[in-house]
């Protein structure tokens, strides 16, 4: 930009103007760029404005709008800079504001959801804001604010944040929601005995009758002792009900709901499982159920009764979900409830909205509570309003049990984790394991196959991927004069490295259908079946389990007796394909580790290959589970196909890296591991295919 010298007063380096809204202001800068800062006389005004303000380049005005600066004075921070500020011209609404000091102070609203802060960082900026809210705070970069949870306008010790203008609204709200007791004091020490308890009988009728007054409900099933001991539990106020895969959570939560004579309760899950959830209630007691379907118009909601909606749902339709929310349910349960694990998505967001106007704690299942970092827990801990009493909210759990990388990622603080469980024991979860529960269940039985693959195809498409990379290499070398050097090869692979490994995974999977068809065949030629009245049933039925609609597509062309659920497999043929596959007429069932992984039923196997994993171990461990469940028989055994010379061998060492973090909290056993020697993640196994294109490409 050039200025004029007479735009310039003496001794300054710039003229400033005020501009924008009381919540929202703005500085409008003229700044000559290469007069050094007063203060700093190694640093430029132009890099000034650049590194130390939040600011961007208007060039129809020929001025620099500053909308942060990265401080509480700003006065103080223009005057040593040297900028001289012109109130003469400010919009009327700013000419109220005493000072530009005024002006500096983030503002903030509570949301008419009650649990959620609206903060807008006016001229102390992005950076200084969110320093100032802390780990829990989420940009939205579309309406250029933070939010935060409400529990956080509080800090960890209870005070309320300073360096932000607090509404009284969410000040009380803060302090109700840290001091609202997570279980009845009175009832927290049996539940707390509950939560592990494998039976009752070693509890009076006149204690559980404290928990359910009329005592245990009436069902069309008997429920375990374990599972009676668990929804009295949960009835109390421990509405995490994290038991692991198979010990039948969803009936522990419909007894506790009914313990609590509800009489309007929304049952939030999967798409795929919104039908048996219609089952589950009709045969536990509930009287009306409406279930919300893809394509059909929306049922009424009943006076009396029970709502099943997909989570998918819940966030594609904003009105519904206000619909719903008017409704002022008793209760809801969120089955599969690791899916709200990211913070601030539309999933987590639809499902929570629609939480603040339940009555009663919701209630969340699932066996897989933490994936790949403890901040996954952080929106079901909310959903079940645990996160606030018993961790001080989002921002303290965050700063307790996570840290953070460069690239914004949450990873686990290890040496938290146990603390972490301590505390998820004492006062938050459900949880016991299969192996104490059900005794009778078989143990799983894993191994790892190698096969020596036709790797053509995956040849060609690790040539693309090179092809690709070094079309950016080229790119890199002609605008900087020299090879990308390792934060240029970072920040690259952050934005690539799903495109690059994606295409590598799926080349895998289709390196490996000749050989996947060779092993089912001789599966089930080997057990074959049994045939009576001209009905042929399979002796042991397969599951192979994929990951890739393609490498599906190609078992079941070679497969000409399998059937499928995969992404395009509608409810209605899912569950027909379960009833047949559970009454041994289907001998090999293709499934999709994203489709059918959690809550089918499909006990009649106790076979599996997985041609395809996943990079989550959770996730493949509900896979397995659809085997190693209620009803189970057999011992199950899950072969992993690694095919050798491709990405599947660093998939296994990631798979085996995650599964550490899992271990720190419960006791997972359930990855299958090759040598644990060079892991690497995602990111660096994208780097290792960036540094081999520019060493390829450097040879050419």
């Amino acid at each position: 930009m050039q200025i004029m010298p007479a735009q310039i007063l003496t001794g300054t380096t710039g003229l400033a103007t005020v501009d924008g809204t009381i919540t929202e202001p703005a500085i409008l800068a003229r700044i000559h760029p290469r007069l050094p800062h007063p203060q700093e006389p190694s640093l430029l005004m132009i890099d000034w404005v650049k590194q130390r303000c939040n600011a961007r380049w208007i060039a129809a005005e020929q001025s620099w709008r500053i909308h942060g600066l990265g401080t509480l004075t700003p006065e103080q921070t223009l005057a040593e800079a040297g900028i001289t500020v012109d109130w003469s011209t400010c919009p009327e609404p700013l000419r109220t504001a005493p000072s530009l000091n005024a002006l500096a102070m983030p503002l903030a609203k509570l949301h008419g959801n009650g649990r959620l802060v609206m903060v807008r960082h006016r001229l102390a900026g992005y950076d200084l804001t969110k320093e100032l809210l802390g780990a829990g705070a989420v940009w939205d970069k579309e309406r250029e604010l933070f939010w935060t949870y409400v529990a956080d306008v509080l800090d960890k010790n209870g005070d309320i944040r300073p360096g932000v203008l607090w509404p009284e609204d969410a000040v009380a709200a803060a302090y109700q929601m840290r001091t609202l007791p997570s279980v009845p004091e009175a009832l927290a020490p049996l539940a707390r005995h509950l939560s592990a308890a494998l039976h009752i009988n070693d509890i009076p009728d006149d204690q559980t009758r404290r928990i359910a007054p009329a005592g245990l409900p009436v069902t069309a099933r008997d429920p375990y002792d374990y599972q009676k001991a668990g929804a009295l539990a949960v009835a109390a106020g421990r509405s995490c009900l994290f038991d692991e895969p198979g010990l039948g959570k969803s009936l522990q939560a419909l007894l506790a709901v009914r313990m609590r004579a509800a009489r309007r309760t929304i049952i939030v899950c999967p798409p795929l499982l919104t039908t048996n959830w219609a089952r589950e209630a009709d045969m536990t007691g509930f009287g009306s159920v409406a279930v919300f379907r893809a394509g059909r118009k929306e049922p009424a909601l009943p006076d009396e009764g029970v709502v099943i909606i997909a989570d998918s749902m819940l966030a594609a339709r904003p009105a519904t979900a206000e619909r719903l929310r008017a409704w002022a349910p008793d209760e809801m349960i969120v089955d599969e409830a690791h899916r709200l694990k990211t913070i601030g998505s539309k999933r987590s967001e639809a499902v929570l909205n629609v939480a603040t106007r339940v009555r009663n704690a919701p209630i969340a299942l699932t066996g897989t509570p933490i994936f790949a970092a403890p901040h996954e827990l952080v929106p079901v801990l909310e959903l079940t309003r645990m996160l606030a009493p018993v961790f001080g909210g989002r921002g303290p759990f965050l700063e307790d049990f996570c840290t953070q990388d460069r690239f914004n990622g949450w990873h686990a603080r290890k040496s938290a984790l146990p603390r972490l469980k301590a505390l998820l024991e004492h006062y938050v979860w459900v949880r016991r394991r299969k192996r104490d529960a059900l005794p009778q269940l078989p143990l799983k039985q894993r191994t790892n196959l190698p096969l020596d693959v036709q790797l053509t195809g995956y040849r060609k498409a690790h040539k693309d991927v090179i092809a690709r990379v070094q079309s950016w290499v080229t790119w890199f070398r002609n605008e900087h004069g020299r090879d990308p050097e390792k934060p240029e090869i970072e920040e690259y692979a952050k934005s690539a490295s799903f495109e690059i490994v994606s295409q590598l995974r799926r080349a895998a999977g289709l390196a490996k259908v000749d050989a996947a068809k060779e092993l089912i065949q001789a599966h089930v030629d080997a057990t074959g079946f049994a045939e009576s009245g001209g009905i042929r049933r399979w002796n042991r039925p397969l599951i192979v389990w994929t990951h890739h609609l393609d490498v599906a597509a190609a078992l079941l062309d070679a497969l000409p007796q399998a059937e499928a659920i995969i992404g395009s497999t509608s409810d209605a043929a899912r569950d027909s394909i379960v009833d047949r596959f559970q009454d041994g007429l289907i001998p090999v069932l293709v499934a999709a580790i994203t489709k059918a992984g959690v809550g089918l039923t499909l006990t009649r196997s106790s076979d599996s290959i997985f041609v395809e994993t996943d990079w989550t171990p959770a996730l493949i461990v509900q896979a397995e589970d659809r085997t190693n469940r209620i009803g189970a028989t057999q011992a199950s055994s899950y072969t992993t196909l690694v095919a050798l010379g491709t990405l599947d061998e660093a998939v296994q060492r990631v798979l085996a890296r995650k599964s550490k973090v899992l271990a720190a909290l419960g006791d997972n056993d359930s990855v299958n591991t090759m040598p644990e020697e060079d892991m690497v993640g995602l990111m660096e196994i994208a780097i290792l295919v960036i540094e081999e294109a520019i060493r390829t490409s450097s040879r050419a």
